[in-house]
C-alpha cells in the first residue's frame, strides 16, 4: 500500500515534468536550466503554507535599515 502511494506521487511528478518541458519548452537548448527551474517550482509548490511564515521571521531576524542605507 505505500508502494503504490509512492509509485503515485512519483508518477505524478514525473508526468508533470514531461508534459511542462513538452508544452513550454519543447524546443529547448539549456534543458539543464528548464529542470532546474522545475525542480525549484516543485519544491516551492510544496511549502506554500509556510512562505508567509518564512518571509516574516527573515524580515524580523535582519537588523533595520534607514533610507540612506537604501540608496
Amino acid at each position: 500500500e505505500r508502494k503504490a502511494r509512492n509509485f503515485e506521487a512519483i508518477h505524478r511528478v514525473i508526468m508533470g515534468l514531461k508534459g511542462w518541458l513538452r508544452g513550454i519548452h519543447g524546443h529547448a537548448e539549456l534543458v539543464q536550466h528548464y529542470l532546474d527551474e522545475y525542480c525549484y517550482r516543485y519544491k516551492r509548490h510544496l511549502m506554500k503554507e509556510g512562505i508567509f511564515e518564512n518571509l516574516m521571521r527573515k524580515m524580523i531576524a535582519h537588523p533595520p535599515r534607514t533610507n540612506n542605507e537604501n540608496l
